[in-house]
């Protein structure tokens, strides 16, 4: 792939630092219900994706799942029976269990590094789920984790299944600092309404721990690791930033 990431700029792949921030809950809280990561639209499209293409029961990992607040309202309506979520925070683990406690489906949650959990390990048993579902957690990992994300999914999917993967992407052309330097403007134009202290740990957060990718790359990291459909595009916000792929994995 012609985007990779010199060696030397890639960080270890350190599930504990990479959840750290996310323990100061109420700053994601402050992002998420000002919607300043479109989470709205993203979980909507998802929502409408599943009703159209998998009516009937099915199975949901959702991995990064934090606080699970999304789930009830984007999923109550479809046919959903059985749910796991998967987090490397303590913490997100507690409030999505909290959150999921009335669900109307099964509900599994599991405190784990996502990739741990494809590969089998931390509660992982290798069974198949019919949807898989990540939201702002893969652009944390380094780009060859990324690529071992993509090829542990595949055989995690069931046959005909969908990998929704809804994230943050640097843009056409657009190097990771070009990326820093605009999403860090951005950020502190717009996020007015966090405390000086909040926006300040969220930048450092930002400009350490992402590592997006362009959309050809991630479409090259799943084709060369088994998916095989050109990904459709379900969600994308006016900056160019926030995106939401479907991958489906062949039916048989």
């Amino acid at each position: 792939m012609n985007d990779a990431h010199h060696a030397s700029d890639l960080p270890e792949h350190d599930p504990a630092e990479a959840t750290r921030w996310f323990n100061q809950w109420h700053v994601y809280r402050s992002i998420v219900d000002r919607d300043w990561m479109c989470h709205r639209g993203i979980f909507t499209a998802i929502k409408q994706w599943v009703l159209l293409r998998h009516p009937g029961p099915f199975t949901l990992l959702d991995l990064g799942c934090g606080d699970a607040s999304f789930i009830n309202r984007t999923f109550a309506d479809t046919a959903l029976w059985a749910y796991t979520g998967i987090d490397a925070s303590q913490t997100a683990i507690a409030k999505a269990r909290a959150e999921l406690a009335n669900a109307r489906f099964q509900v599994r949650l599991v405190e784990a590094d996502l990739l741990a959990f494809l590969r089998g390990h931390a509660g992982g048993d290798r069974e198949a789920f019919d949807v898989m579902l990540t939201s702002f957690a893969v652009h944390h990992l380094p780009t060859p984790e990324k690529g071992e994300f993509f090829r542990q999914a595949v055989p995690r999917l069931a046959p005909g299944g969908t990998l929704l993967y809804g994230d943050i992407f640097r843009r056409a052309g657009e190097t990771r600092e070009q990326y820093l330097d605009a999403y860090v403007s951005m950020m502190r134009n717009e996020w007015q309404g966090l405390a000086p202290e909040d926006l300040t740990s969220t930048c450092e957060h930002v400009t350490q721990r992402d590592f997006p990718e362009r959309v050809e790359t991630v479409r090259e990291m799943a084709r060369e690791a088994g998916f095989r459909h050109e990904p459709q595009e379900l969600f994308s916000d006016a900056t160019g930033f926030y995106r939401l792929l479907a991958f489906r994995k062949e039916p048989g």
